[in-house]
């Protein structure tokens, strides 16, 4: 447990001006080297960046790697409302302030990509670059999803925002996890995808194999079931919650159009999986058409693109950051 144990020594807290506590690592850099704000998506923790973070803190980095809002010791308010990832992108930056962290590069995952996206599309003047994993840059969308892509795209999120999800997916956590980290891609293509495939295959109890990372002998995997367990998933569904309403759209209406495309450097890590979340493709093409300034790379994993590669997404990552966003 030293690993952890040295991890999560270096956690702090602090309320944003909404009254939300964060909890967060806090690595300060050495001079001459930027920052790494690591955002992470659904359903991830901050110690799930934790190869990266002993990877960018030995060689002088300064870190700041928050449990998102809903999620491991931060707060886990009830209202959707409190998740747009406007109001997520303003906890961050004063996050960053409170800490006066300046030369700061944002990197996100999933979901964390959407808000990593916002801080791009609000704050640009803030950050030297920004990267996405997994999911690519994601420009505001003020017209709220149609039912065709929630049925056949993103089926999962009307499991995901229905009244008893949180309970279906604690009577049949295995299966839960089994699905979000399956080892083979084409289950979320057939079982996460389409509308009503996930609540079947969950309450199922259907097993499959899970990726290398998520077994029961990893401490880091240990920790984070137990968080899960302890705090369960109200707080994270907010997320598919407040981006399946007007609330989302709404919100988007408010950011400038001028502001949809990023100058500032850009790196996309994608996966190498035609998975429920978006082919490599589409996510290059997206990326490129709002991000001129964009460095793409492919990885060969599922999903969960830094915890299956961390070598490989480390050295990439650190290569973008010292010639094209220090460059």
């Amino acid at each position: 447990m030293v690993l952890l144990d040295s991890l999560l020594s270096g956690f702090k807290d602090f309320a944003t001006t909404r009254g939300f506590n964060y909890h967060y690592y806090l690595c300060t850099s050495s001079v001459g080297k930027p920052t790494l704000l690591l955002v992470h998506g659904f359903p991830s923790l901050a110690v799930d960046w934790h190869n990266q973070i002993n990877y960018f803190k030995e060689r002088g980095y300064g870190l700041i790697v928050p449990d998102q809002l809903g999620y491991g010791g931060s707060d886990k308010p009830a209202e959707v409302a409190a998740y747009t990832h406007s109001s997520l992108a303003k906890d961050l930056i004063e996050i960053l302030d409170h800490e006066k962290a300046t030369d700061v590069v944002a990197i996100g995952h999933d979901w964390g990509s959407k808000t990593t996206s916002l801080l791009a599309n609000l704050y640009a003047d803030r950050f030297l670059g920004f990267g996405f994993l997994a999911v690519g840059y994601l420009p505001p969308n003020a017209k709220p999803l149609p039912e065709t892509v929630l049925d056949q795209m993103v089926g999962y999120w009307k499991f995901f925002t229905a009244p008893d999800a949180t309970n279906v997916i604690k009577e049949h956590i295995e299966s839960f996890y089994d699905l979000l980290y399956a080892k083979d891609a084409r289950l979320w293509r057939f079982n996460l995808s389409p509308a009503g495939a996930t609540r079947i295959f969950i309450e199922a109890d259907a097993r499959a194999p899970r990726v290398s990372f998520a077994n029961e002998s990893d401490e880091m995997w240990t920790f984070y079931r137990q968080q899960f367990e302890k705090n369960g998933f109200e707080g994270p569904l907010n997320y598919y919650k407040v981006a399946s309403s007007e609330i989302d759209s709404e919100d988007a209406k408010k950011i400038p159009l001028e502001n949809y495309k990023i100058q500032k450097p850009v790196f996309l890590g994608n996966d190498g999986v035609e998975d429920a979340l978006g082919a490599p493709h589409i996510q290059e093409a997206q990326t490129r058409g709002f991000c001129p300034n964009a460095t793409v790379v492919n990885f060969s994993t599922t999903h969960w693109v830094q915890a299956e590669a961390p070598e490989a997404v480390n050295e990439a990552l650190e290569k973008w950051i010292t010639t094209a966003v220090l460059a």
